[in-house]
């Protein structure tokens, strides 16, 4: 707060990594003719330049509960002249409905000494305190950030400590009137997950999120035997026919495979592994698949190319693979790319196959103590391969 020519400004410089954005190295408001009325508006101005560099960071904007927390961090809460200026704006918020009474009381006993600011954990921080906790796969990852970034703007909250159960009810039934079931429950699944470690970290918090995916029913369909013409009588050429032709003889996930490099088809497998661009869904998602014969010389062509194999089915948009390979493969096939996985499983339980070769070959994760033990006999995965 300044005295200029005709009367006072209120000045605050705009931080370094948001100039670009904001286009100014200070903010210059006026502020009345009096210092009575630049006080007033002090802290008004104060929050509406937080809500400025918070846009231009790509932040929510910051509740009021959050704003109060905020101040000792962003005030000399030692100097009383500030103080007086913070509870004289105090007044001022109330007025314009800023802050409700209920909160201005906890603000003036903040500013006074008498109660200490609630700590908050920023969305970044929870995120990899998770990691360091359950060392995810790169994809799960990604949906934690995903389901919490929906959630907080959904809520209009910044911090997930600020969140509070009635948001994620309401944020429940916004999700329930838009995605399936299975979806819903998924997406909270996720989120549940990251509450339960805020908790660990912040032993008084809430765990908002706590049994709401539970009390949703998913009712799963009986699924019918999948059945698909041998690829020799398939119609086609090109990029769409060797990916179908590759989930037809491994049983992988669509993403697996159109996300595949030269580097990993080797003499007698292909190497499932993470690369840049095409995470996998789970650690148990990595793994080798012997190359079934009659894949051999599709095989032998795609290993003189370097890199990416089929870099044009990746969508930059979504960061997904084969997005557009749905409907082609329903009226080439007769079958969604699921329907391949669909199929294999069927092949081999059909054919007495075990469960646990059934369950590597396929990289889903283990269900059962026993078959985290012990290794897979590649023999066997030869065999199944060959059955499909």
């Amino acid at each position: 707060m300044r005295k200029a020519r005709n009367g006072y400004q209120l000045q605050r410089g705009v931080p370094k990594d948001v100039q670009p954005v904001i286009g100014k190295t200070i903010w210059v408001e006026g502020a009345g003719s009096t210092y009575r009325v630049a006080q007033r508006l002090s802290p008004v101005f104060a929050a509406k330049t937080d809500r400025l560099i918070a846009e231009a960071r790509n932040e929510v904007s910051l509740t009021g509960d959050e704003l109060i927390d905020a101040v000792p961090a962003r005030f000399d809460l030692s100097d009383p002249e500030v103080v007086e200026l913070l509870l004289t704006g105090c007044d001022v918020e109330v007025e314009e409905g800023v802050l409700t009474r209920e909160q201005a009381s906890r603000y003036r006993a903040i500013l006074k000494g008498e109660e200490q600011p609630r700590e908050h954990l920023s969305k970044e921080e929870l995120i990899q305190q998770a990691k360091a906790l359950k060392a995810p796969a790169a994809r799960t990852e990604m949906s934690w950030k995903s389901a919490l970034d929906d959630f907080l703007a959904h809520a209009a909250v910044t911090h997930p400590t600020s969140a509070t159960s009635q948001q994620a009810i309401a944020y429940r039934s916004w999700l329930l009137e838009r995605l399936s079931a299975s979806t819903v429950k998924t997406r909270l699944a996720f989120l549940s997950g990251l509450w339960s470690v805020l908790c660990e970290l912040r032993p008084g918090s809430t765990h908002v999120f706590q049994g709401l995916n539970k009390r949703i029913k998913v009712v799963k369909s009986r699924k019918s035997v999948v059945t698909i013409i041998d690829p020799s009588q398939w119609q086609g050429s090109g990029e769409r026919m060797e990916i179908f032709q590759f989930l037809y003889f491994t049983g992988a996930r669509l993403a697996e495979i159109a996300g595949l490099q030269a580097e990993d088809l080797l003499e007698d497998q292909i190497l499932i592994r993470p690369n840049e661009s095409r995470p996998l869904k789970t650690e148990a998602s990595e793994r080798s698949i012997p190359i079934h014969p009659r894949l051999q010389s599709l095989v032998i062509e795609l290993r003189k190319k370097n890199g990416l194999l089929w870099p044009g089915q990746y969508q930059e948009s979504n960061k997904r693979w084969g997005v557009n390979l749905s409907k082609p493969c329903k009226k080439i096939v007769g079958v969604t790319p699921k329907g391949f996985r669909d199929r294999a499983a069927t092949v081999l339980r059909s054919n007495n196959m075990n469960e646990a070769v059934v369950v590597a070959l396929l990289g889903h994760t283990p269900n059962s103590i026993s078959m985290a033990y012990g290794a897979t006999p590649w023999k066997e995965l030869k065999r199944a391969v060959k059955l499909l």
